[in-house]
């Protein structure tokens, strides 16, 4: 099969939905969709309109094009970075945001790639989202189906009640001094579903960071005085540091471990791409998008070519951190890892702007590589060519990229940045970062330190893990990821992953995946829908 008129054309449809939401959500909340599930949904949609038999292979092709596009806004920084720099002062131009995010999108598509082969297929990694969206399909007329549609209905629901009339609240937070620092639940369905979807393995590497974090490490920095306030803002900043430490240790380890596993995945995407056993295609497509990127990044982003050369493989390191936390628990520390990236750069000397175009490489990678295999794995559960996703993937990279810049500057000129209705909070952190690091500033004290000993306790665990203490360690990157997403969030995973090992044990466990993947379903569109009205309906 090919990429058929009728597939890019609702691909190209949903993910300008997708991109406008991601934008708007962003901006406003620091969150961004990865709309897999939302994008299956609305294909499948199609085809009872149409009178047509629902085909998996096509749903998957439209799904592929409409994700990449809907991750262009991170792609081409515009939920982070750019908007940074333009606090900062440095707007970028228009022509090197859309040209940056072709060129770094085409990298993460093509990195995402040579790890299918290793993280896909010889580690099985989960990728919840990416089974929810393949059992959307999956079980349409069989018994699944019916918890699915019942899951989903009673999702959105709930969604609709919280994010509408706000007649349910968002968190269940403890009380006192632990709420401050958001500890309790979040109460909501898509992360009870990636709960059970990830397994009690990994939301109970979660909870261990994320009690490490809130109940040893924030305790000690506060009795050391290192804190001057106790609140969640103040502690997130700090516990930034040692969490990607650990993300990044486990990864650099991996990284060398499964480096010939790695570079025959880089082999395999010159046969996807051209159909053919060698793979001087890819190396062209490669080259070009190197060039395209670090051109327009230091063009009009105020990267130094200095500092491109110095990141680069830190981005690799951190673009496959990111892909493995992702594949084991639904969640990436992306914006995360860019930042430890603009920081190191800005210590070495590269200043706010530069520090910034620094950072925005591995995010920008990232986040496109780990959309990818999100949308490889949906496809690998319903035996879709990755060849033909590799295609309607660059499609959705440039579409997106394009798109992407006339759709914020609607919602900036519209709302202004940093207003109260577009707060753009994760700007906010990349341009404090920047300002404390750049010209002549410095990092918090100790938080090299910091990164440091994590990074090396990230090293020693993930290689206990592969020797002796095989299967019985934690992941460093699900532990590190701990650190870096809200506690609340921790809370509703492990609820979800409880419930389906308690389904598994009470024998039905054949329904956890399709009710989980209804609750992602539910909630992913609701939570679209609702973005969509609020940014028609313009500031209030």
């Amino acid at each position: 099969m090919s990429l058929t008129p009728r597939a890019v054309l609702a691909g190209s449809v949903f993910g300008l939905l997708l991109a406008a939401g991601n934008v708007y959500m962003g901006l406003r909340t620091g969150f961004w969709e990865i709309g897999i599930v939302t994008a299956t949904v609305l294909a499948a949609a199609l085809y009872p309109a149409l009178r047509r038999r629902v085909d998996p292979v096509e749903v998957t092709v439209i799904q592929s094009i409409a994700t990449a596009t809907g991750a262009g806004p991170a792609a081409a920084g515009l939920l982070g970075a750019v908007p940074a720099l333009a606090l900062l002062g440095a707007p970028a131009p228009a022509w090197a945001v859309i040209g940056f995010g072709i060129g770094a999108g085409a990298l993460g598509v093509l990195l995402a790639h040579g790890l299918r082969r290793r993280l896909l297929e010889d580690e099985n990694l989960p990728f919840p989202s990416g089974i929810a969206a393949a059992e959307v399909l999956r079980t349409a007329g069989s018994t699944g189906a019916r918890p699915l549609g019942l899951a989903a209905a009673l999702s959105a629901a709930f969604t609709g009640l919280r994010d509408g009339p706000g007649w349910i609240p968002a968190t269940l937070l403890a009380g006192g001094r632990l709420g401050t620092l958001g500890l309790g639940m979040a109460l909501s369905p898509m992360l009870v579903g990636a709960g059970a979807l990830v397994g009690v393995a990994n939301a109970s590497a979660l909870a261990l960071g994320s009690a490490l974090a809130w109940f040893v490490i924030t305790p000690a920095l506060l009795r050391a005085g290192v804190l001057p306030e106790l609140s969640y803002v103040t502690a997130a900043s700090w516990l930034l540091w040692p969490g990607v430490g650990l993300v990044i240790g486990g990864a650099v380890v991996s990284l060398v471990a499964d480096l010939r596993a790695f570079a025959a995945g880089m082999a395999d995407v010159g046969a996807l791409a051209r159909g053919a056993s060698r793979s001087a295609g890819t190396v062209a497509l490669t080259a070009g998008a190197v060039i395209l990127m670090i051109g327009a990044a230091h063009a009009g982003l105020g990267l130094d070519l200095g500092a491109a050369v110095l990141v680069a493989l830190p981005t690799v390191i951190g673009t496959v951190a990111c892909a493995r936390v992702a594949g084991r628990t639904d969640v990436s520390p992306i914006g995360d890892v860019g930042q430890v990236l603009q920081g190191s750069a800005g210590a070495l000397g590269a200043g706010a702007v530069g520090a910034t175009g620094a950072g925005a490489l591995a995010a920008s990678i990232a986040s496109q590589t780990t959309i990818s295999l999100w949308s490889l794995r949906a496809g690998a559960r319903l035996r879709v060519a990755p060849a033909l996703q590799l295609r309607a993937q660059i499609l959705g990279v440039v579409l997106g990229s394009v798109a992407a810049v006339p759709l914020y500057t609607a919602f900036v000129r519209a709302h202004g940045l940093g207003s109260a209705e577009l707060p753009a909070p994760t700007a906010l952190r990349w341009q404090a970062l920047a300002e404390a690091v750049g010209e002549g500033g410095h990092l918090p004290h100790g938080a090299l330190a910091l990164l440091g000993a994590s990074a090396i306790l990230g090293m020693l665990l993930e290689l206990a893990g592969r020797r002796r203490a095989q299967g019985r360690l934690p992941s460093p990157g699900v532990v590190g990821l701990g650190f870096l997403v809200p506690a609340h969030y921790v809370g509703a995973m492990v609820v979800g992953a409880l419930l389906g090992a308690w389904a598994a044990r009470r024998g039905r466990g054949r329904y956890v995946e399709p009710v989980a993947a209804g609750a992602i379903v539910g909630e992913s569109v609701v939570a679209l829908t609702v973005a969509a009205l609020m940014s028609a309906a313009g500031p209030r």
